[in-house]
């Protein structure tokens, strides 16, 4: 965080500039190592419903049922290796969608992509098939997922860290501007006369790391970021101060400027 500056007439000064730190970004690198959790979850699932497969199958052979169950243990096979790992990764596709957790979702799509791609691409120039090439193109997946998981962690880690490198939190003399972004950057100013109030927050482990979330209550008016009243704020890192460092100090500074009359004019 750069030392603040307080230059008494230039309203686009800048006074403060800081970012994330990497200590406030821990818990999104946990969260793409998504993909290796799930390959480990994989191989335990899989080995769990084979063993429950193989001793139901076993015992239904010598039942009056034998003759209808021939031939299953490829569909058996097949039912195993689309619940894990292909279900397993799907799974977490939709839970990282549904809680907005891009490093969850996009490692888990990546790793169950490439060991797909790269299923598919071993299964075409392998010279030696089976009766069935579903099963066949399964068992590549499945023998896939973890080279792939691996390449998926290292892919989201370095995106994420570089998605941390491009954010800045600029506290000039006329609002916060938030901006940042990979592909494209994004930047929006909140005026100080929208900011209502000012959220720290701060966990045990964020405490015991000095990091921290500083989340902006906008009142809305004219240029605002369109957040409507009663709506929960959002923990973007685009749209408040994420895991940065000294917050109780950033936070003192930003009270002290939105609660200047007339935006400090005065």
């Amino acid at each position: 965080m750069e030392a603040p500056e307080r230059p008494p007439g230039d309203r686009k000064a800048v006074l403060l500039r800081t970012g994330p730190d990497p200590k406030g970004f821990l818990f999104r690198y946990l969260l793409a190592l998504t993909p290796l959790v799930l390959f480990g979850v994989s191989v335990i699932a899989t080995a769990m419903m084979r063993g429950f497969l193989t001793g139901s199958f076993s015992s239904a052979m010598n039942s009056p049922l034998r003759g209808l169950l021939a031939g299953m243990e490829d569909l058996m096979e097949m039912t195993v290796l689309l619940t894990a790992p292909v279900g397993v990764y799907l799974t977490f596709v939709l839970i990282g969608l549904r809680v907005r957790s891009t490093e969850m979702w996009t490692g888990s799509a990546l790793a169950l992509g490439l060991s797909a791609l790269g299923g598919f691409l071993l299964f075409t120039l392998s010279p030696d098939r089976s009766v069935s090439p579903s099963l066949d193109l399964l068992y590549w997946i499945a023998y896939l997922a973890g080279p792939a998981s691996l390449v998926a962690v290292i892919l989201v880690l370095g995106f994420t860290e570089q998605y941390r490198r491009s954010i800045t939190y600029t506290i000039g003399r006329e609002g916060l501007i938030l901006g940042g972004g990979i592909w494209k950057r994004r930047e929006h100013l909140l005026p100080w006369h929208q900011i209502g109030s000012l959220v720290l927050e701060q966990g045990p482990l964020e405490k015991r790391l000095g990091t921290g979330t500083i989340v902006p209550l906008v009142t809305g008016g004219p240029g605002s970021t369109g957040r409507k009243a009663g709506r929960e704020p959002s923990r973007s890192p685009l749209e408040c101060l994420s895991g940065i460092r000294e917050p109780d100090l950033v936070m003192e500074f930003l009270q002290e400027l939105i609660s200047r009359p007339a935006n400090g004019d005065s």
